[in-house]
């Protein structure tokens, strides 16, 4: 699967726990650790001064992560870069080749408002590979259990290829939940797609809202695997409306992120 895989390192205390999760679910990949100095606000005056201190804390996040890898033989690299978080990190994936980003996300949701962090979001709308969404509380399994919410459209079908290769890969059980309408011509679809793979899997319909039926089949999925595409009219226009890149119900999903989430963007 994934051989290339760059992972975004900040300084929180969950970071061991992320890589750690991200290196049981592909042990043969070569991790990329980067950790992105911006500077924004602490421009100016002090900035070599403030750049020297948030470049050590980074260095000692990254320590931290090596000796963590080194005993597990993994394969790894380690770098700290200044510049814009966003910026930065494609341009590295880019240069890398990379094939997979993971972030940890604080993401969330309020009174009548959707909360997702600048990062999260910027990465999502501007990713030219899957990125991987991980919160807190990780648990690692060997086989995780896929939820593949489906829409039936183009960009839809690219996830569904690729998590058959996931499931195949994981020995994973897949279930395959179709959106929308005609929901029995998706169904066939996925299954002919599914059949290539070998892979045990079931197919079920929401039957009620997107994210309600996703939020319902979460709990019994262990990550959450789908596209960042949309078969709605104004996700042509991306390219021009970054928003439009971005749906109401994945907007959801990430805000409410009730598993680690792999979005396949096209």
């Amino acid at each position: 699967m994934y051989k290339k895989i760059v992972v975004l390192v900040d300084n929180s205390p969950v970071m061991e726990q992320v890589v750690d999760y991200v290196y049981n679910l592909f042990p043969h990949a070569t991790l990329y650790l980067l950790n992105v100095v911006n500077l924004g606000p602490f421009a100016g005056y002090y900035t070599k001064t403030v750049f020297r201190e948030m470049k050590a804390m980074g260095e000692e996040t990254l320590h931290r992560l090596e000796l963590m890898l080194d005993e597990k033989n993994a394969k790894f690299h380690t770098e700290v870069l200044e510049g814009e978080p966003v910026y930065t990190l494609l341009n590295y994936a880019r240069k890398e080749e990379g094939e997979l980003i993971v972030i940890e996300t604080h993401s969330g949701t309020s009174v009548n408002k959707i909360k997702i962090g600048g990062t999260t979001y910027n990465l999502l709308v501007n990713s030219h590979i899957p990125v991987l969404l991980l919160g807190e509380n990780l648990e690692i399994k060997r086989s995780p259990r896929i939820l593949h919410p489906t829409s039936g459209s183009k960009y839809s079908e690219i996830a569904t290829v690729e998590v058959g290769k996931l499931a195949s890969y994981w020995n994973s059980q897949v279930e395959a939940l179709v959106l929308r309408e005609p929901k029995e011509r998706f169904a066939q679809r996925i299954k002919e797609i599914f059949g290539n793979f070998h892979i045990n899997f079931s197919i079920s319909y929401a039957d009620e809202s997107e994210i309600n039926s996703i939020l319902k089949r979460a709990g019994n999925s262990d990550i959450i695997i789908g596209s960042r595409g949309s078969p709605r009219m104004q996700y042509k226009l991306r390219n021009i409306f970054k928003p439009f890149s971005l749906d109401a119900t994945l907007k959801l999903v990430v805000a409410f992120l009730p598993k680690p989430l792999l979005l396949i963007c096209d």
